[in-house]
């Protein structure tokens, strides 16, 4: 063991009308038992609280891509969350420090697309690698997803200390709570922290692999020249979390009827379908290779 766990930060609401972390985060303060253990503190916070207040994404701006640090060291950006992200910074971190206030951040969100229980994960952190490999082994139906961004530096809440880990569950509609999906969460939760407690003692397993779904590429919707969707989600794939795409299957259908299919010479796994917050985004889905990967 390197370095001990010392603390933990369970953070919910990163999304406002995520109701899964916000609810969760309220459960835990009221009853903070339930996330302590023996050899480590576990901080819980709101994190995004204009937008709880306002049961929306966000205020301004998206919170969960303003932790950059190019973004966190830009004093000329207003918009709420840019200074709302420095302040959370300063209560987690500092990104980027030697020292950062806690080791390792939990953050709970939600999705409309079928994504069951869900981790996602963009770092290279081999502990945190070991932390998602001992949750999947307690709790099989667990799905991995590694997102692979298009900067070095992750733009997450989840980055700000030296292991962070997202917790990304569906399919719920914004502004909703689900009994199944909001005990699932806690379950993905407490093995989290088992783990740690493990780790703290020593008695941690080593886990040599884990299976995962690797992010690829992000696909758009078919739209016209003004920017309009001209096609949905085909039918076959909304509801059907994880389902494999080859060439020729279809990928959306167009407001005509006409199926547009997929031109891929690879077979892919399709993830956030339809995800209702990605329409700004300009994302459809997620294409990702199933692989098992080496830790």
């Amino acid at each position: 063991m390197d370095h001990p766990i010392r603390k933990v930060a369970l953070t919910g609401g990163t999304h406002g009308n995520e109701l899964t972390g916000v609810y969760l985060v309220q459960k835990f303060l009221a009853h903070p038992e339930l996330v302590q253990r023996e050899s480590f503190e576990t901080l819980c916070m709101h994190t995004n609280v204009g937008a709880i207040k306002q049961c929306t994404r966000y205020v301004d701006k998206d919170l969960n891509r303003t932790f950059t640090l190019e973004a966190l060291n830009d004093y000329s950006a207003t918009a709420y969350e840019d200074a709302l992200s420095k302040v959370i910074n300063q209560k987690l971190g500092p990104k980027g420090s030697d020292e950062t206030a806690v080791d390792l951040v939990i953050d709970l969100h939600t999705t409309t697309s079928d994504m069951g229980l869900s981790i996602c994960v963009s770092t290279k952190d081999p502990l945190t690698w070991q932390a998602i490999a001992y949750a999947k082994a307690q709790i099989p139906e667990l799905n991995i997803f590694r997102w692979n961004g298009d900067t070095d530096d992750a733009s997450f809440v989840s980055s700000i200390p030296p292991h962070g880990i997202t917790i990304e569950v569906g399919p719920i509609p914004q502004g909703v709570l689900r009994a199944d999906m909001f005990f699932g969460t806690e379950k993905v939760i407490q093995a989290l922290l088992d783990f740690v407690e493990l780790y703290n003692s020593g008695e941690a397993q080593s886990y040599t692999e884990v299976e995962i779904y690797d992010h690829v590429t992000l696909i758009d919707y078919p739209r016209n020249k003004e920017g309009a969707i001209t096609a949905m989600l085909h039918p076959t794939l909304q509801d059907n979390g994880y389902a494999k795409v080859s060439k020729g299957d279809p990928l959306f259908v167009s407001l005509e009827g006409k199926d547009i299919c997929y031109e891929g010479k690879e077979s892919r796994y399709v993830l956030f379908a339809n995800e209702a917050a990605y329409y700004e985004k300009h994302f459809s889905m997620c294409l990702a290779d199933k692989k098992t990967i080496k830790l």
